[in-house]
This record gives structure tokens, sequence and C-alpha cells, in this order.
């Protein structure tokens, strides 16, 4: 299974990318490696997630292909180093800086607050690929498609979605669920980059 308690560890310094709150692709491989002998410690494995809304890159490039990218966008600016990023970053008028991948999407590059990883990235708001999320939301759609994956059943039916915000989460039953939004959207995001079972 993919450790997500530090779901920034497979990524190169001195990028820090938390893949289980920004990639589809990566929280995917997740859902699909999960085993049910790891389901009393989900909340722990899901809780990079955070509690906030976030932008949730629905695109094909992978977390190191998007690492790549932005450290040869940023090689190419003589930024790689500490110094010369943050002092770039503090420019007149600029909270943060934007880089554009191969792909189109744009990804927001900001001040890492970890040691040895001082270029933190994430999907743009309104980027190609990438969708807002709630916290509770994407952390709902990841219970729903493990407890659908071990249990059967579709991960679309309400009763399944409150059995594994009940059993997985802890959390109380939701009322509706629509295909289209929310919730019903960001489990089908997910749902198809599962591999098959």
């Amino acid at each position: 299974m993919t450790n997500t308690r530090n779901s920034y560890d497979n990524i190169p310094r001195p990028l820090l990318f938390n893949c289980m709150k920004h990639h589809a692709g990566y929280i995917a491989r997740f859902i699909s490696g999960f085993s049910k002998g790891s389901l009393p410690s989900l909340n722990e494995y899901l809780s990079p997630v955070g509690k906030s809304q976030m932008d949730l890159y629905t695109g094909s490039l992978g977390p190191h292909e998007i690492s790549s990218e932005i450290k040869g966008f940023l090689h190419s600016r003589n930024l790689l180093d500490k110094e010369p990023y943050l002092r770039w970053l503090e420019s007149p008028g600029a909270e943060f800086r934007e880089a554009k991948l191969s792909d189109n999407s744009v990804w927001i590059l900001l001040p890492g607050k970890i040691a040895g990883r001082h270029i933190h990235i994430h999907p743009g708001r309104y980027s190609p690929f990438t969708v807002r999320v709630r916290a509770e939301t994407l952390r709902t759609a990841i219970a729903v498609l493990i407890y659908c994956r071990l249990h059967g059943g579709s991960c679309h039916s309400l009763t399944a979605v409150n059995e594994a915000r009940q059993r997985l989460l802890e959390q109380s039953p939701v009322k509706e669920v629509s295909s289209r939004r929310g919730l019903g959207r960001v489990i089908a995001i997910l749902e198809q980059r599962l591999p098959p079972e």
C-alpha cells in the first residue's frame, strides 16, 4: 500500500507535493492498494487531506512527471536553490508564482515549510484538469471506494456511502448523493482511475 502518512515522501526534493490531497491518480492507486487489515487506520492515512477545500488534479501526468516538469521550469531560471527561489517568490506583488506544464495545467508555487522541501506545489484553481473539492467530500469518496472494493455493491448508492461513512470514517450519514456534483462527481473521478480488480 502507498504510504500516505507523508504522501510527498516519494516526490524528489526540494519539492513538497501532497499527492493524497491533490492528485487523483495517486489517490486511485492508494485505494486499489488498501487492504482490509488497514481499515482501522484509514483516518490516519487520510490525515494529509486536511479539513478545508483543495484543488484536485485529474489529468494524465503522474506525480513524478509533474515534479520533473516543475523542476525543469525552475532549473531553466536558476531557481531550484532555496535562496533564489524564496527571493523570486517575494518579488513585489507576488504572493505565489505559477508554472504551466505540458498538458496546459497550471501549478501554484509557494514556499515549502518542511526541511529540505522549500518548493511547495499544488494545482491551480480553475486550471485545466483540476476540480475544487471539499476535504470531507474527498475523504468520503475514498472511503466509499475502498468499502465497495472490499464488500462489493455500487459506490454510487446511498446505502454504500452511508455504510462507508459510518464504518470507516465514524461520520454521520448523508441524505443524498448526486451523480453529477459533489460526492458523486468525486467518486466518479476516482473510480475511472481505479485499475480493474
